[in-house]
């Protein structure tokens, strides 16, 4: 009977508590490796954090520095060096702030992904 009602219908295993195990089919080999496990720790996502506090880190050395810059002594190319950094400053400070943001978000996903729905 080749159909679509009874191409559908499918048969698992149970062991004698009721409870489902992994079927074992002998026409499709179970993997050789299956002890690997994958990796919880994403690189790409450690390399965003370190790239965040990154520029977090030199938001706030070019504040202060800029900041250290405005005393009282001081000279004309100070100026063009404090328009630039604290011109700049405020992107960087955004570009943290949607950074941030953006991990947090993706890490609400992947653990809303690990939790059952009800």
């Amino acid at each position: 009977m080749k159909d679509h009602v009874h191409e559908r219908i499918g048969f698992r295993e149970i062991d004698e508590h009721g409870n489902a195990v992994q079927a074992v089919s002998p026409h499709v080999p179970e993997p050789a490796d299956q002890g690997r496990k994958r990796t919880a720790v994403n690189p790409f996502i450690v390399a965003l954090w370190v790239m965040d506090v990154g520029v977090v880190w030199f938001c706030m050395w070019a504040f202060t520095s800029a900041e250290s810059l405005m005393g009282p002594s001081s000279m004309g190319s100070t100026a063009q060096v404090n328009f630039m950094i604290l011109s700049t400053l405020p992107y960087g400070l955004l570009a943290a702030i949607l950074l941030t943001a953006g991990l947090l978000f993706w890490h609400a996903v992947q653990w809303q992904k690990k939790r059952p729905t009800r």
